[in-house]
């Protein structure tokens, strides 16, 4: 049941920042240097996150074949 709550989480973050994105992108009074400069942030983040949640599985997952050797 978590994985399904993060999972809706995951989408509605996804879909709102998709719209904000958008808003931000189309918008002419921003200059194209910031918005450039957000966008490389934004990438960067979710390399970041991307990084961070692919090491805690692959913990998670030698954790739990630790577990099932020593049995």
């Amino acid at each position: 049941m978590q994985k399904v709550a993060f999972i809706l989480i995951g989408g509605g973050a996804v879909a709102a920042l998709g719209f904000f994105l958008e808003w931000f992108f189309t918008l002419p009074l921003i200059s194209l240097g910031f918005r450039i400069a957000v966008a490389v942030v934004i990438i960067g983040l979710l390399i970041l996150l991307a990084s961070v949640i692919r090491e805690r599985y692959q913990a998670a997952r030698e954790e739990k074949f630790d577990k099932e050797v020593k049995h």
